[in-house]
């Protein structure tokens, strides 16, 4: 499932606004919000023991100070007290329209703490996203927890203005975004989930409706300030799709086949994990007629900034790599377990006979790496079967779901937990490179993609021991 919404709820407490309805319609009102959390907790968390935590005994303390909480700025900070009891993400509380309306002034100018009003919207999940919405045609990823642009979209509005890599976001219309730290307070975060919201916040400023210009502000080097009314645009190439529940989003898949001394090696690289992804990793793979052997040397997988998607995906892709049946991981609930079972791929998509490929895999991950990104590149770093570049990924495996309250504001909540071939949770334990190679300003700013570039020379030299 994918997980776009990690970690908001611990920083949107303070932006709920107090009401002016009677103190005993607002108590009654306080503890039906309460008990609705409670129960809902009770009855969806995964072990039935709580996690040691004595589940009713929280109930009984934390419900009266819910109902005498004197306004509703009041009652998030309970509600979040009891959810942290069970030492998990993915649980937390977030504001409702009304609050999000009536945290930032109308005039759009910075408001609490120096958000404005598209900020708030952008961290309470009302912004644009990546996965979904039209883009300024640029991607940001923070260095040294500096915004940086880290690729620029061949043929983009960002392209075509000479855009480069490696310059500082300064600015997304009216919001500054060295405002973000203390406007999120994510000095109060861990830091992994700071990361998710930071890179959330600056993606929900980006992104929106196609054809709508977007005011961004650079910095060079030197501090130099230059300002680019870029326009919104969906990649050409990207279709729209959907799965279940999830929302529509625009599915975009790239590949690129590197002539290399020793021997041909594919690239590849998506957005989302959804069902197109399995056949198009086999016709990339194996050509679009899909028979006999592979037709290259060498793979790399770049998931950097992919939050994820459909599970089962993972598994499919992980087929054409391995050469035996294992797990790729287990997600639990309350009732079931469920084994993501990898199956060796025989067959092609069209019915004709395929040999899996053996060559050297290397798979890039970073801190937007959430999800079924992070299930696939774990499964196959523990089963030996890739070497992981990058930089240590979300720590986001929990599915989880939003749900209204009855007070308005909303409950996030995890309903399954996932443990990798090893054993261990990848909740709130990035998966980490073998090879920490983290994009630097030094290199974004020459023209260079670091750990791209140490992970194909990976694979060439693997490549070269192999047919030396």
């Amino acid at each position: 499932m994918w997980l776009a919404s990690l970690g908001f709820a611990l920083v949107t407490a303070a932006w709920a606004q107090s009401t002016d309805q009677p103190a005993d319609l607002e108590a009654s009102l306080n503890v039906e919000t309460f008990d609705f959390v409670w129960r809902k907790i009770a009855d969806t968390f995964w072990d039935e023991s709580m996690g040691g935590v004595d589940w009713e005994a929280v109930g009984d303390e934390l419900r009266l100070r819910a109902r005498d909480a004197a306004d509703k700025a009041e009652l998030p900070l309970v509600l979040q007290n009891m959810l942290s009891r069970l030492g998990q993400s993915h649980f937390g509380i977030l504001p409702g329209p009304g609050s999000i309306e009536s945290a930032a002034p109308a005039d759009g100018s910075g408001g609490t703490g120096g958000c404005t009003r598209a900020l708030i919207r952008a961290v309470a999940g009302d912004g644009g996203s990546a996965a979904s919405d039209a883009g300024p045609g640029f991607d940001v990823r923070f260095v040294d927890s500096m915004p940086v642009v880290s690729r620029v979209e061949p043929g983009s509005s960002a392209d075509r203005q000479g855009l480069r890599t490696g310059l500082e976001v300064v600015r997304v219309e009216d919001q500054k975004l060295a405002a973000l730290a203390g406007c999120l307070e994510l000095e109060s975060l861990d830091p992994w989930v700071a990361k998710m919201v930071r890179l959330r916040a600056v993606e929900g400023l980006l992104y929106g409706d196609a054809g709508d210009p977007v005011g961004v502000e650079f910095a060079d080097r030197q501090g130099d300030q230059s300002t680019f009314e870029l326009e919104r645009a969906h990649h050409p190439d990207a279709v729209e799709l959907g799965f279940g529940n999830l929302p529509k989003m625009r599915y975009l898949f790239a590949t690129d086949v590197l002539e290399t001394a020793a021997g041909r090696v594919l690239v590849v690289r998506f957005n989302v994990w959804l069902l197109p992804v399995v056949r198009a990793v086999e016709a990339a793979l194996y050509g679009e007629s899909a028979e006999g052997a592979p037709a290259v040397d060498g793979v790399l997988i770049d998931l950097r900034g992919n939050p994820g998607g459909v599970a089962g995906t993972a598994v499919g892709v992980a087929g054409y790599l391995l050469g035996e049946r294992v797990v790729l991981g287990r997600m639990k609930n309350r009732n079931t377990e469920l084994n993501l079972v990898v199956y060796p791929r025989q067959i092609s998509s069209a019915g004709k006979k395929i040999e899996g490929f053996g060559g050297p895999v290397a798979v890039l991950i970073d801190g937007g790496s959430a999800s079924t990104s992070e299930i696939f590149a774990a499964g196959l770093q523990d089963h030996g079967r890739a070497r992981l570049f990058g930089e240590p990924s979300a720590a986001a495996a929990l599915p989880s779901v939003i749900e209204g309250m009855p007070n308005g504001d909303l409950l996030m909540h995890a309903i399954a937990d996932f443990v990798r071939p090893s054993g261990e949770r990848v909740e709130g334990r990035p998966v980490q490179p073998e090879s920490a190679v983290p994009l630097t300003r030094e290199g974004l700013l020459a023209g260079k993609d670091e750990p791209r570039e140490a992970a194909l020379a990976w694979i060439v030299s693997e490549l070269e021991r192999d047919g030396g």
